[in-house]
C-alpha cells in the first residue's frame, strides 16, 4: 500500500503531569484542586456532572474559581523548561465556560506570561476580561490552603510588587502535557527525530 503525500500529520497524543509533585498546591489532598483535564470532564455533557461545574467535595456550585498556569512547565527545577503551549487557552475556555454557566461568578487566573499563539487568540483572551471580567494577576503561587469551607490561594502579584490571598470555591491547576512515553520507539519506526523534551521536530 503506497500513497504518495504532501505532508504527514503524525497525532501521538500525549501524557498529563501529574501535579501531585507540587505539595503546596495540595492536589490529591483538597478534593476541590482539579487539574485542567478533569475541568474539561466536568464540562462535558458526558461527564461526571453531565456538563455542569460543581464542587467535587459537596456538589455545589462553585461561585470563585482560580485557575494556577504553567503547572508543570515552565519550571526548570523539575527538569521541564518548556512551555505546553495549550495551557492558557484551555485555562480562558474553561473560565469563559464557567462564567456562562454562572454568570454571578468570578474566574482569577495566576500566570506567567499569556502565551496565545493561535489566530484570534489574543482577540479571545481580551474578550474575557472585557466582557466576562476574568481577573489575570501575573505571578507564580506560593501555597494553596483551606479554611473551613473555603480554599486560599496565596501568591505573588509581580505587577504591583505585593502578596495577595484570594478565596476561591474551586482551584484548576493548568497542568502540563509530556510527550508520550513511547516517544523514542515511535520516532525510530517512522524515522522522526524527538527534541531534547521527546517532542517530535517538524520535518523541513
Amino acid at each position: 500500500f503506497q500513497r504518495e503525500a504532501g505532508a504527514i500529520v503524525v497525532a501521538t497524543g500525549w501524557d498529563s503531569f501529574d501535579p501531585s509533585i507540587y505539595a503546596e498546591y495540595g492536589y490529591g489532598r483538597y478534593p476541590d484542586v482539579i487539574t485542567n483535564m478533569q475541568f474539561e470532564r466536568l464540562t462535558n455533557s458526558s461527564g461526571p456532572t453531565s456538563g455542569r461545574v460543581l464542587r467535587p467535595s459537596d456538589h455545589s456550585v462553585p461561585k470563585r474559581i482560580v485557575f494556577i498556569q504553567c503547572v508543570g512547565s515552565r519550571d526548570e527545577s523539575i527538569g521541564r523548561p518548556f512551555c505546553s503551549q495549550v495551557c492558557c487557552m484551555a485555562s480562558v475556555k474553561h473560565a469563559t465556560l464557567f462564567k456562562h454557566q454562572v454568570p454571578d461568578g468570578q474566574a482569577y487566573m495566576f500566570y506567567i506570561d499569556v502565551r496565545a499563539v493561535g489566530k484570534g487568540y489574543e482577540e479571545f483572551v481580551r474578550r474575557s476580561v472585557e466582557q466576562d471580567g476574568h481577573q489575570f494577576i501575573r505571578g507564580r503561587v506560593s501555597k494553596v490552603y483551606d479554611r473551613g469551607r473555603q480554599l486560599i490561594v496565596r501568591a505573588e502579584d509581580t505587577l504591583l510588587g505585593t502578596q495577595v490571598e484570594v478565596e476561591a470555591d474551586l482551584v484548576v491547576l493548568a497542568a502540563g502535557v509530556s510527550a508520550r512515553q513511547d516517544y523514542a520507539q515511535l520516532g525510530r519506526t517512522l524515522g522522526i527525530t524527538p527534541d531534547a523534551n521527546g517532542f517530535y521536530l517538524e520535518a523541513r
